[in-house]
């Protein structure tokens, strides 16, 4: 080590300003950190104690610095009004009573470290029993994986020169967005529960039989793939990634980014983003309005009763009452949906609700089976076309007579993927209750875990072009004919069977999208990714051919600045809705 020292004095700025870099790479993300310190052992002969000091304090300290973030994050007012409440302090006693396991899972899982940290200091989890486990688990951990990476490092790494360091940057950025997910709650809640052997040996989901039926007028789920599909674990930054390239391209090749803005011209920015769910509801011509689920708006005005007094009425004048399903009027992915049972559930998620916002409430439909129909038309044509169907199956699991809910839970690899979203520790999600996690659900019987169906939180796509008809189509193109100049969207239905839904009946309307509403079917597990990609870009495509067609007729695209306005608009509510159900 003193000849180390001395090298390093003797070396001058370069290897000061290495070791300080090494220092400060931990903050960003400490696996890359420990990558470029061994690039640089074996590219530049940085000692190797140098090296392993400059990481190791970098990564204590970016640890306590993360811990501290969250403690001051607690003194914000604005900030333990979203995320402290007596339903949200189950995740500070959970963090609390497992510090050392979850501490030490989070530097071996990618895309936990930031989150769980922040949060353990957020919580108020003991400085000394977090210190002490991330001081000693780095101690573990970072010679470890340094001397992996040194070995590889030297046997291909210095053959690659500086490409090495092209690929450690692309490593940093996959880790970047990596780090921007969703934890992986499934991990870390069965090492808290069975100890670290739980990852080793997982156990196996409860099987369905071929034709067992678990959402009544759906088919039957049985050997269907309920894996999460390879689209659904590539971070959202990255997977978008062709499709901004090619929304670059398209927007060149007819002049105008904001074009697709223009397939939808009645709606604001076409639907796009940030657009108003109930106005498609009210445009809608009286003759197709019977296919509507009955709904009504209120504002969110007042911070006392007069809100809900408001919609009590606005309920009673339309024939409404409870239980209703309460949403955003400016809503993406089941965001703040819930189903309210009472006045006194209104009250509370009205009062939760942003100020100046507007509520849909609406006749909750009572049929598992529930589906999104992607309709497209091009302008001037007669007739229009069904682009893909897709059956949407709720989060569920099956008992097996013996084991709690909550292990349930954490054997099926699509619950288990939004497990934390099921134990109550995702804000955005109430969860499921603490004594219902520790019932134990009769042999066979279908345990749903979400009023709604979103893959946010589990839900399975389908799938479904077979049971596209023509009478089908012929429904969707006579409903959306009664919406003025809408000639790309996705509806959102709830259907009784999928014998009626096939002849153009028993469904109910519960939610129209512009043109921002994707075909969902691309999230089947059983599709392949690059048929995603196909059908995505396809999707795109049109949007351009719509926008441009209705640009020749007069309509002018609202612009690139109008579209972020509103998609800004949207991501800044999303985040202060109450949590859905």
């Amino acid at each position: 080590m003193i000849d180390a020292l001395q090298r390093f004095l003797e070396a001058g700025h370069s290897e000061l300003f290495e070791c300080m870099a090494l220092f400060l790479l931990p903050f960003a993300h400490e696996d890359v950190a420990i990558l470029g310190g061994s690039l640089l052992v074996v590219e530049h002969q940085l000692p190797v104690g140098l090296a392993l000091l400059s990481l190791y304090g970098g990564i204590v300290t970016s640890d306590f610095a993360i811990y501290g973030l969250g403690a001051l994050m607690r003194r914000s007012p604005r900030i333990r009004r979203m995320l402290l409440s007596p339903r949200i302090d189950r995740l500070g006693h959970w963090l609390g009573s497992h510090t050392p396991e979850i501490v030490m899972m989070a530097r071996l899982l990618p895309g936990l470290m930031f989150p769980l940290y922040l949060t353990c200091g957020l919580y108020r989890v003991s400085l000394l029993q977090f210190g002490l486990t991330t001081v000693l688990s780095a101690a573990i951990y970072l010679p470890i994986v340094f001397l992996l990476f040194s070995t590889f490092g030297t046997a291909v790494l210095s053959d690659l020169g500086y490409w090495a360091w092209i690929l450690a940057i692309v490593i940093f950025a996959v880790a970047v967005f990596n780090w921007m997910r969703s934890p992986k709650w499934q991990f870390l809640l069965r090492v808290s529960s069975t100890g670290a052997g739980a990852l080793v040996s997982r156990g196996d989901a409860v099987a369905l039989l071929p034709d067992q039926v678990t959402h009544r007028g759906m088919p039957a789920v049985g050997d269907m793939p309920r894996k999460v599909a390879l689209a659904e674990r590539i971070p959202p930054l990255i997977f978008y990634i062709p499709l901004a390239v090619q929304w670059v391209w398209l927007g060149l090749k007819y002049r105008d980014l904001s074009l697709p803005a223009l397939a939808n011209p009645m709606v604001e920015v076409g639907g796009l983003w940030g657009e108003s769910k109930s106005s498609y509801m009210v445009m809608l011509s009286m003759p197709q309005r019977g296919w509507l689920a009955d709904f009504v708006t209120i504002r969110r005005e007042q911070v006392g009763g007069s809100d809900c007094e408001r919609a009590s009425r606005a309920m009673a004048s339309a024939g409404l009452s409870f239980p209703v399903v309460a949403k955003p009027d400016i809503g993406w992915r089941g965001y703040g949906v819930a189903l309210i049972q009472n006045a006194a559930e209104l009250r509370a998620y009205l009062a939760a609700f942003p100020l100046g916002e507007v509520i849909i409430l609406q006749r909750p439909i009572f049929c598992d089976g529930e589906a999104g129909v992607l309709y497209v038309r091009m302008p001037g044509e007669a007739g229009g076309k069904i682009l893909s169907l897709t059956f949407r199956y709720f989060p569920f699991v099956v008992g097996d007579g013996h084991s709690p809910l909550r292990d349930l839970i954490l054997r099926d690899a699509r619950t288990a993927w939004k497990a934390g979203a099921h134990f109550g520790l995702d804000t955005s999600h109430i969860g499921r209750d603490l004594q219902d996690l520790d019932r134990v659900p009769a042999a066979g019987e279908t345990v749903r875990l979400s009023f709604i169906g979103s893959n946010r939180v589990g839900g399975l796509y389908r799938d479904a072009r077979e049971h596209i008809t023509a009478a089908l189509t012929r429904r969707f193109d006579e409903i959306s004919k009664g919406l003025p100049e809408f000639y790309y969207g996705r509806y959102d239905i709830r259907f009784e069977s999928v014998e009626q839904l096939r002849n153009g009946e028993g469904f109910s309307i519960i939610e129209i999208n512009g043109a921002g509403g994707e075909s969902i079917n691309v999230w089947d597990p059983a599709m392949p990714l690059a048929q995603v990609y196909r059908e995505l870009f396809q999707q795109q495509r049109l949007l351009f051919e719509i926008g441009d067609c209705n640009r020749r007729r007069g309509f002018r695209p609202p612009g690139a600045r109008a579209i972020v306005a509103t998609q800004w608009h949207q991501y800044r509510l999303i985040v202060q809705y109450p949590p859905s159900a």
